[in-house]
């Protein structure tokens, strides 16, 4: 019994009518059902896609069953699906069941800059990541749930991501239109460089709203971020998420958001609601300079940030370190123990200036800071910072501090963290240790 079949006009423009951004009426609708086995559902699905239209992925076997595809084990034999062509990806739900992609290596992978969709596929345990992408030409990855990960393993350690973005090879280029990632589900991540969505060198407009994304151990020795956007070339909002960091190896340095580089980048991160509860975590962090050109005008406004950090006392609810400049930290509300509530501090290095920076009317009196409620770094200069705060310290240039009961914090205290803020709490590594899985990706296709 066939397990891939068409579709009449009907139902196809049923789906077409939410997939408008990369199928046309006229163009085919495939509905896959899972047999179980592999490598015959990494075939079936394949099929369809290179098909282009839209392709329904079935919550259950043609005999009613509940059923997941199979791509096999999640090590460098499991199977993938190749996008080479405009194309819907979409997984049917009935009710709690979903369409499921069981292992695979990277399951979903593209580096053409097509139109796709990816939307209500639950990913269970690929290796890797369950989506990478090279290049789009517009892209909607919305609805999926991706649950433990496998990390790969590389020179550097494991690598194990929900969905990356790579624009690495041609940044101008690769990718083009709208990116939109939005209520995603995604947890369980326990790699060694892990994040729950990784964008880099991302030239398209992106929104990536909605998603929940729980780390509910944060393992990650050399990088845990729920959501990193790295080297962007256009406006990026992250905007309405949830993150949560959960407590784990004391390694790690976990943090929900980070965003850095390059100039052209113009980072928007409203509403969202943070929580870290590892004793080592920051919040936000926006840096610049480090393995990426300086960030300018970014916008940190409305978030909630609930923070844990009661070992670090380099930890800050929200964090900018080294060249963000002409930056607005806004009407935040941060809660909880760390090192700091607001900070602008030194990147890893002395060049790195963070000039023009405004922090206003922020909501700190439900932190307790360990060192000091704001820190404005040696980097820093023309800070204007205003807003209730029992305590700051400033080792600034031309810094304005309007601070309501303030009382200033001993300078010869806390000169010292200058010139000891860890690199590893930056959550970056170089740019050709972050490249190491698309090679090992791209060393299998071309077997």
């Amino acid at each position: 019994m066939k397990s891939l079949h068409r579709t009449g006009p009907l139902v196809a423009l049923l789906l077409l009518s939410l997939c408008a951004n990369v199928a046309a009426e006229g163009d085919p609708e495939t509905t896959v059902y899972p047999t179980g086995r592999f490598p015959l559902d990494v075939q079936n699905v394949q099929a369809a896609i290179s098909l282009g239209g839209v392709v329904r992925l079935k919550a259950v076997d043609i005999a009613g069953n509940e059923a997941a595809f199979n791509f096999g084990p999640a090590d460098v034999s499991g199977g993938f699906v190749v996008i080479r062509n405009d194309v819907a990806l979409v997984g049917e739900r009935q009710g709690l069941k979903m369409a499921t992609i069981s292992g695979g290596y990277i399951p979903v992978f593209s580096r053409l800059a097509v139109k796709t969709r990816i939307e209500s596929i639950a990913f269970e345990s690929p290796l890797g990541a369950a989506i990478l992408l090279l290049a789009s030409g517009g892209t909607d990855i919305v609805g999926n749930h991706i649950n433990a990960v496998v990390g790969i393993r590389l020179r550097f350690g494991t690598d194990g991501d929900g969905i990356d973005l790579f624009g690495n090879n041609d940044p101008a280029n690769a990718f083009t239109g709208k990116v939109r990632i939005a209520d995603n589900v995604i947890e369980n991540l326990t790699a060694d460089f892990a994040n729950g969505v990784q964008l880099d060198e991302v030239s398209a407009t992106v929104e990536l709203t909605g998603n929940k994304i729980v780390f509910q151990r944060s393992l990650g020795r050399i990088q845990t971020i729920g959501i990193t956007a790295f080297r962007s070339h256009n406006e990026v909002t992250i905007a309405g998420n949830e993150v949560t960091m959960g407590a784990g190896s004391n390694r790690a340095f976990p943090v929900p958001i980070f965003v850095s580089g390059d100039l052209d980048a113009r980072y928007v991160i409203v509403r969202n609601n943070v929580v870290n509860q590892h004793p080592s975590g920051d919040g936000i962090e926006v840096t610049g300079g480090d393995f990426s050109q300086p960030t300018q005008k970014a916008r940190i406004g409305e978030n909630r940030v609930q923070l844990n950090s009661i070992s670090n006392p380099y930890s800050a609810g929200i964090a900018v370190f080294g060249a963000v400049n002409k930056s607005s930290v806004y009407e935040n509300r941060i809660d909880g123990t760390g090192g700091n509530a607001l900070q602008v501090a030194e990147g890893n290095f002395a060049t790195s200036l963070a000039d023009g920076n405004v922090i206003v009317d922020n909501h700190i009196s439900g932190f307790e800071a360990s060192v000091a409620d704001v820190y404005l770094g040696t980097n820093s200069s023309n800070t204007r910072f205003e807003g209730r705060c029992e305590s700051y310290v400033d080792l600034g240039v031309s810094n304005r501090i309007t601070c309501k009961a303030s009382r200033a914090n001993s300078v010869a205290s806390i000169m010292s963290r200058s010139t000891t803020l860890p690199s590893v709490r930056l959550g970056i590594i170089s740019p050709d240790l972050r490249q190491s899985i698309v090679e090992a990706r791209m060393e299998k296709l071309t077997r």
